[in-house]
């Protein structure tokens, strides 16, 4: 089970415990965006400070990577799958399988 979740934008800021409608919000943001090599993703990082960290990526693209980590200091990658998502509803409901532990 995860202790913390933190969504950060394609912008840098960090969204602790986010609720659907900021997900949501960073997700429509992304994909209306102009492409933009800078800053072309936003994540969403679940873990805890004793055990792994998942974080989902997503990508103006329509490329989202999933990658499973040892630890929150992402020491050795366990896992990594590359997946699509072609709507921000797609990329949410990867989001929200994350945040309740169904990845």
């Amino acid at each position: 089970m995860h202790e913390w979740k933190i969504l950060t934008s394609r912008m840098g800021n960090d969204i602790r415990s986010p609720s659907r409608s900021q997900m949501l919000a960073v997700l429509d943001e992304l994909f209306s965006s102009k492409r933009d090599d800078e800053h072309p993703d936003c994540w969403l990082r679940c873990g805890s400070d004793e055990g792994s960290l998942d974080v989902v990526s997503v990508y103006q693209s329509g490329r989202a990577e999933y990658v499973k980590y040892s630890d929150s200091d992402m020491t050795t990658e366990l896992e990594r799958r590359t997946l699509s998502v072609g709507s921000p509803a797609e990329a949410l409901a990867l989001w929200e399988a994350l945040k309740e532990d169904r990845i």
